[in-house]
């Protein structure tokens, strides 16, 4: 997997997340002005997989 960053056609930062097979998995779901500011979205989703994962009945 690998995250790659780019700006939009309204030039703001936005980034995916794609598989070993370059299909998209995630993606950025704000835009941002700064890239560092995507940078640290990346970061946080970075750190998410190691959250636990809870089921629920509901849907």
């Amino acid at each position: 997997m690998y995250f790659v960053i780019y700006k939009d056609r309204s030039g703001y930062w936005r980034w995916t997340l794609k598989a070993s097979n370059h299909e998209p998995i995630a993606v950025s779901s704000e835009s941002y002005v700064r890239k560092f500011d995507a940078e640290h979205d990346i970061r946080l989703t970075k750190s998410a997989y190691t959250a636990p994962v809870h089921e629920s009945a509901v849907a």
